[in-house]
Parts: C-alpha cells; sequence; structure tokens
C-alpha cells in the first residue's frame, strides 16, 4: 500500500508550526503594540495579560498534545469533554484567586505606580454648587472579569481542535485518493492480462487451422501475429497509444481472420481516411469484434460482419454488426473478454461513453460504442 510522500506531510506539519508560532507571538504581542498608555507602558496591566495567556498557551499544549491524540482521536468523546472543561475551569479560577498587583509584586518584587487608567474622583470645582458635584463612577463592565479569559480559551482551544482535524481530513482525503488510484490501476492491468490471452487463444487456433490449408498463408499469418504481439507486449500496457496504431492492430487481426474463411463470409472494414494524432486507452474494442466473429460466422450459411470506426466532433463512434448463428458452444471463457472491455470502460470514462448492445428482431446482433477523444 503507497503511503503519502514525506515531503507532503513535511510540508504540512511545518506550515502548521509557522502558523502557530505565529499566532502566539502576535498574541503576546498585542498587549504592548496596542494598549492604550499615556507616557509609558502600564507593566501590571501587560503582565496580567501575559499571564492569561500563559495559562491559555498550557490548556493550548495540553489540548493538543494530550487529550485530542489520547483522548478525542481514540473515540472517547465524553472523557475529553469532561477533562477539558475541569482543565478550563481549574486555569480560569486560577486568575480569579490571583489578583493582578500581587501577581507583578510576588513575581518582580517591587513597588507598582498606581495604573494610569485608573478612574480617579474629579477635584472640586469651587465655582459649582456642592450638590451639582456627582463622584464618577467610571464605566460599567459588560462581561466579567473572568468571562474574558474563558472566552479567549474556548475560541483558541476550539481554532486549534479544528486546526488539527482538518490537517487529519486532508491526510485521509490524500491517502483515499492515492488507494483509489493505484486500485483503479491495478484493476486496469488484471483486465489487461486477462484479455491478452483470451486473444492469442483465438488467434493461435486460426493459424493452427491455416497450416492445413496453405503453409505460405500460416507463415504470413505468423509474422502477422508478431507484429501483433509486439503491439500488445509494448504498447498495450501503456495506458494511451496512438490512434492510428490501434487501427493498424484491428486492421491485423481482420486480416489475418479473412485468411480462415471463404467468399460465403463478407468482413467489411471502415476506417477513416485521416487519422488525427491523437491517444485512446489500448483494445478497448478488440473483444468486441472477436465476439462478432465466434458468433457471427457460419460455415453453411451465407454470413458477414460489418465493422466501422467514424470521428466527429471529438467523438470516436465504432459500430459492429453481425448475424447471430444458434450453435451450443462449450467455451468457459466465452463472453470473458467483452466482460473486461465493459469493465474497463466504466473505469476509464465513467459516464462519459455510450454503449449499445442489442439483437434485433431478424437475428443481428448490433453493438454501438461512443466514447471521447
Amino acid at each position: 500500500m503507497k503511503q503519502i510522500s514525506p515531503r507532503l506531510t513535511n510540508r504540512s506539519g511545518t506550515a502548521q508550526v509557522v502558523l502557530i508560532v505565529f499566532m502566539w507571538m502576535l498574541l503576546f504581542l498585542m498587549p504592548v503594540l496596542t494598549g492604550d498608555f499615556d507616557d509609558e507602558i502600564d507593566w501590571t496591566h501587560v503582565i496580567y495579560i501575559w499571564k492569561e495567556y500563559a495559562l491559555i498557551f498550557i490548556m493550548f499544549l495540553i489540548n493538543r498534545y494530550l487529550l485530542l491524540p489520547y483522548l478525542l482521536f481514540k473515540g472517547k468523546r465524553l472523557l475529553y469533554g469532561i477533562i477539558l472543561g475541569l482543565i478550563v475551569t481549574g486555569f480560569v479560577s486560577l486568575l480569579l484567586f490571583t489578583p493582578a498587583d500581587e501577581f507583578v509584586k510576588k513575581t518582580f518584587n517591587h513597588e507598582l505606580k498606581p495604573p494610569h487608567n485608573e478612574f480617579m474622583l474629579p477635584k472640586p470645582d469651587p465655582t459649582m454648587h456642592q450638590k451639582d458635584f456627582k463622584p464618577f463612577d467610571g464605566p460599567k463592565m459588560m462581561i466579567p472579569p473572568f468571562g474574558n479569559i474563558l472566552i479567549m480559551s474556548l475560541l483558541i482551544l476550539g481554532f486549534d481542535t479544528g486546526l488539527v482535524f482538518s490537517n487529519k481530513w486532508m491526510k485521509a482525503e490524500k491517502n483515499k485518493a492515492i488507494l483509489e488510484k493505484e486500485n483503479v490501476e491495478n484493476k486496469m492491468a488484471f483486465l489487461r492480462n486477462q484479455i491478452s490471452p483470451h486473444f492469442f487463444m483465438n488467434t493461435l487456433n486460426n493459424i493452427h487451422s491455416l497450416v492445413d490449408i496453405s503453409v505460405e498463408e500460416a507463415k504470413d499469418s505468423i509474422i502477422r501475429l508478431s507484429r501483433m504481439m509486439s503491439y500488445m507486449l509494448y504498447n498495450a500496457q501503456d495506458k494511451q497509444v496512438l490512434l492510428h496504431k490501434e487501427f493498424d492492430f484491428i486492421r491485423s487481426y481482420i486480416d489475418l481472420m479473412r485468411l480462415r474463411f471463404t467468399d460465403q463470409v463478407s468482413i467489411n472494414l471502415t476506417l477513416p481516411e485521416k487519422v488525427p494524432l491523437i491517444n485512446i486507452p489500448p483494445l478497448l474494442t478488440i473483444s468486441f469484434i472477436e465476439n462478432a466473429f465466434k458468433h457471427g460466422i457460419s460455415y453453411e450459411e451465407s454470413s458477414f460482419i460489418n465493422i466501422q470506426f467514424v470521428l466527429i466532433d471529438n467523438r470516436l463512434f465504432f459500430e459492429v454488426t453481425n448475424k447471430v448463428f444458434d450453435r451450443k458452444r462449450n467455451d468457459e471463457n466465452s463472453g470473458v473478454g467483452l466482460t473486461n472491455s465493459i469493465n474497463r470502460l466504466d473505469l476509464i470514462y465513467g459516464s462519459d461513453y455510450k454503449l449499445v448492445v442489442d439483437k434485433t428482431e431478424n437475428n443481428l446482433f448490433v453493438v454501438k460504442l461512443n466514447i471521447p477523444i
């Protein structure tokens, strides 16, 4: 089984590390860069915010490297939610019971200046009446002190969990795409390997019949077969072959089949006069042609096989028509090549092709195939 390229994995991991480092650096710089300070930085306020971020960072590490891999991704979702909730509650409570001033004093062991943004009572104005003076209470806080840290914790932990999930999903999708591609390639190779022996078995039977009729024709048939084998070995194993080479292969096969039958069998092949330099998957139609020779030839009655290829508007139209003769056959491999060709069409084109297999009232068997080129 193929795995994701280590280079792809390293790129994804490096990008994620850079994003996380940038996020935390920006988060710790924001209180200094965006603070509303008059003369100098209010380190009491900044350090207290850094304390909040430090606790969130510890929760971030616990969530990413312990809770996610060992609980959530192991299917223990309820336990993960309970433990994460307890950790967030504990860290928020720790902040509530440690005031900013006490924290700074204990940490840096120095006296602090009163914060510049502390709301001071205005001095009385002599011109004002005592009854008109009302002390300024300061703005009312809409969010309680623990609300900011709680919201920030949930946002960061949620973002990080989503980032880890998206990374795992991308890896899973890449693995899925690689496995699907590998599966299709294996199926294609399997189907081609089944078509090859099936085709050569029938062709060798034809040459065996020619040996008793004409040695020279048998020798010529062996030369034709060697060319066809070369095509099967060196070209048909490719995903795409030139269209004119595929036509040459079909022409050689039909010429070889003509040597086996008398004039009572009419074999007509129509190919485009001008063949563009385009590629198609190899051996798409040979099984349908084989099937026509297998079931559409009679040594007692006049029979015919009409094969036609037409190019119209970036589409290739193939049609083979033959009369069906009822006779009992004991061939275990009968229909193997035909079934494999249909399976290949499904794998290659999906729904972008049209195949019609029909038996008419006057005992005619018609196969029509339309594929993009």
